[in-house]
């Protein structure tokens, strides 16, 4: 046999072929609990079931709202945007819960500063968010204003299963989303006393309906099980005291148990802004000192030798970029280091920004915003007559531990291979020292994981979760 091959511009044989019957419409799903909501109510809104032959795609699903500011003061969004106001992410079904992650902005936080670029937060992320693409803030909306604004709905397993599939719409039970608000005081940044008011919420879906025919031969085919793995996040959360030019160190339990534990994010915040009205509460992040840090499964070290924060953070930032499946990507561009420099420096960034490095002359001094051990929080900047006139004084560092094997690399399309921490004791270890005060901080991590989503259409009918 002849071991050369065609090109597959030569391939005629090769054709796309015609998809089963099917049709594709747009639905608007409103909440079952109110028209209207204020910061910190939870907004109910039920996907159907029973819907034969029809599918979710929760990759093509958005929250729509509008947002009213009152209270006499403007407010300016946190770099997130919109997804800056919801706080927690729930997801329930006939009592089961799916999914349940906590501080779930600051998740969206930490990872459209790595995920996104600068151009798209100034462009697409900046009419659907509110997000802007030089800057470490969000738009800002003027008291008495209205804006809105369109989130997808991501960071949920149904949008993270691996491979993608479509979510049956024809469970006995409706898909329960529980979203709720977080604090004006925290969501955006205002004066105290700032007040938002939410209207005309809708989730906005786009769902595939099969034939019978077409759904009859995939009922066959599954034999009325659809089992879909999928990604997800659980949230943790410990506190690492206040210290004065000492070192310090924290170890803190973290309560994972699942089967496959895929990666570890990080962050630290300043608990004097975790809840201020007058800072950028979610995205102010800080290094707390931080100089190494590793985890523990029943007392065995991953990695086996500590994470080194160092210098400028290359180390500590290439693990990030490998716990994010990106550290040989060029082309991997984000805004983490946008902001302002030093009093008078140029503002020259890269595709009409304001970036704090590449604003600066050269041989000059330059701010490091992911390097800020304990950053105010209380100002993005601002550029007057083409230099900057304030500097910003928000942090954006965190950290990640990449926990899959090799076999996977997180990239396979039929293998997982995370570590099983089911019945194991999980720790964060990590080792702090400053030259200077560093105030309390509130420390954050997300556990990363491989889910089982199953539905049987033999047996309940209803969705179940293994983890």
């Amino acid at each position: 046999m002849s071991a050369e091959a065609f090109s597959e511009s030569l391939a005629y044989p090769q054709v796309k072929k015609r998809a089963v019957a099917s049709r594709s419409f747009r639905t608007k799903i409103t909440p079952s609990n109110g028209n209207t909501f204020n910061a910190g109510n939870t907004i109910n809104i039920d996907l159907p079931g029973n819907l034969a032959g029809q599918y979710y795609n929760a990759n093509q699903m958005y929250l729509k709202f509008k947002v009213a500011v009152g209270g006499g003061n403007d407010v300016t969004l946190d770099r997130v945007g919109a997804a800056g106001f919801i706080k927690r992410v729930q997801i329930q079904t006939a009592g089961a819960q799916i999914y349940d992650c906590n501080n779930w902005n600051v998740l969206a936080s930490c990872l459209m500063d790595t995920d996104s670029s600068s151009e798209w937060k100034g462009s697409s992320g900046n009419i659907t968010m509110g997000t802007f693409g030089d800057q470490l803030q969000g738009e800002s909306i003027a008291d008495g204003a209205e804006r809105t604004f369109c989130v997808p709905m991501m960071l949920n397993p149904f949008a993270m299963t691996t491979p993608h599939r479509m979510i049956p719409a024809f469970s006995l039970s409706a898909l329960q989303f529980r979203l709720t608000l977080d604090d004006a005081a925290v969501a955006v940044n205002a004066v105290a006393g700032a007040t938002l008011t939410f209207t005309e919420v809708e989730m906005v879906c786009l769902m595939t309906e099969l034939s019978p025919g077409a759904q009859a031969s995939i009922d066959s085919m599954t034999g009325g099980q659809y089992n879909i793995l999928a990604n997800s996040y659980i949230n943790s959360q410990a506190t690492l005291g206040a210290y004065n030019a000492t070192s310090s160190s924290l170890v803190a339990n973290l309560g994972i148990s699942v089967s496959s534990l895929e990666r570890l994010l990080i962050c630290h915040r300043p608990q004097a802004t975790a809840s201020l009205a007058t800072a950028f509460s979610l995205g102010n992040r800080s290094t707390a000192g931080l100089t190494q840090y590793q985890l523990l499964i029943n007392s065995e070290n991953y990695p086996a030798r500590p994470v080194l924060v160092g210098d400028r953070g290359a180390e500590v930032y290439s693990e990030l970029l490998l716990a994010d499946h990106a550290l040989v990507d060029f082309r991997k561009g984000n805004p983490i280091l946008n902001g302002f420099a030093a009093v008078g420096a140029a503002n020259a960034g890269a595709g009409g920004g304001t970036s704090a490095l590449s604003g600066v002359a050269p041989g000059a001094a330059k701010n490091n915003c992911f390097l800020v051990v304990d950053p105010a929080g209380l100002s993005a900047g601002a550029v007057a007559d083409g230099v900057v006139s304030t500097p910003s004084d928000v942090g954006t560092f965190q950290c990640a531990l990449e926990l899959e094997s090799g076999l996977s690399d997180g990239k396979s399309s039929h293998i997982y291979s995370g570590i099983s921490t089911i019945a194991s004791v999980v720790q964060y270890k990590g080792e702090y020292t400053s030259a200077g005060a560093v105030r309390a901080q509130t420390v954050d991590f997300w556990a990363q994981h491989t889910i089982m989503l199953s539905l049987d259409m033999r047996s309940s009918g209803v969705w179940s979760v293994s983890v």
